[in-house]
C-alpha cells in the first residue's frame, strides 16, 4: 500500500493512506511525496491525486496561493513576541528539586515556540501557561520535599542527644 507525505513547508505530515490523506484536506498547491515519487511535487500535478479536488474550486486567477515559510507566522501579527517558554526553568526544576513533574513542564515548554511559529498564538499562550504551572509545582514540590528531609534529620538528631 502506497503510503503519502506532504508538507505546511516547515513540518512533514505522515505516512498517510490515499483514504487518510483526503481527510487532510489538502490544497492543490500542498507539496506532497512517496516512495516511487522521487521528490516533493504540488499535489495537482501528482495524477492519482486528482480526485482531491474534483470538487474544489480551482484558485483565483492572478491570485498568487501564500507560500508557507519558517518566517510565515500565519495568523500572528509580526509584531507580537512568542510567549516565555520556561524550558530553561523546567529543565532546571527537572533536575534539582522534582523529575516527574519536571518532565511534564518540559514537554509543554517545548510546544510553546512550535506552535507560536506555526501561527497558533492560543496554543502557544496555553502551553506556556501550562509549562509555568508544572515548573512552579516541581519546584515547590521539591522544597516541600527538602524541608521534610531536615524537619526529620533535626528530628532524628535531637532524639539522638535524649537517649544518649
Amino acid at each position: 500500500m502506497k503510503k503519502y507525505f506532504y508538507t505546511d513547508g516547515t513540518t512533514n505530515f505522515g505516512p498517510f493512506s490515499l483514504e487518510e490523506l483526503k481527510e487532510k484536506h489538502i490544497s492543490r498547491d500542498t507539496m506532497v511525496w512517496f516512495q516511487e515519487l522521487g521528490e516533493w511535487k504540488r499535489a495537482e500535478t501528482v495524477s492519482e491525486l486528482n480526485e482531491l479536488f474534483l470538487l474544489a474550486p480551482p484558485p483565483l486567477p492572478g491570485v498568487k496561493a501564500p507560500e508557507v515559510t519558517k518566517t510565515n507566522k500565519s495568523s500572528v501579527p509580526s509584531d507580537v513576541k512568542p510567549p516565555k517558554t520556561w524550558l530553561v526553568e523546567s529543565i532546571l526544576a527537572t533536575l534539582l528539586c522534582c523529575l516527574p513533574f519536571g518532565i511534564v513542564g518540559i514537554v509543554y515548554a517545548s510546544k510553546v515556540e512550535t506552535r507560536f511559529y506555526a501561527g497558533d498564538l492560543v496554543g502557544a499562550v496555553k502551553a506556556s501557561s501550562s509549562a509555568e504551572t508544572w515548573t512552579l509545582v516541581s519546584f515547590f514540590f521539591g522544597l516541600f520535599g527538602f524541608l521534610v528531609f531536615i524537619g526529620m534529620a533535626i528530628f532524628g538528631t535531637s532524639l539522638a542527644f535524649l537517649f544518649n
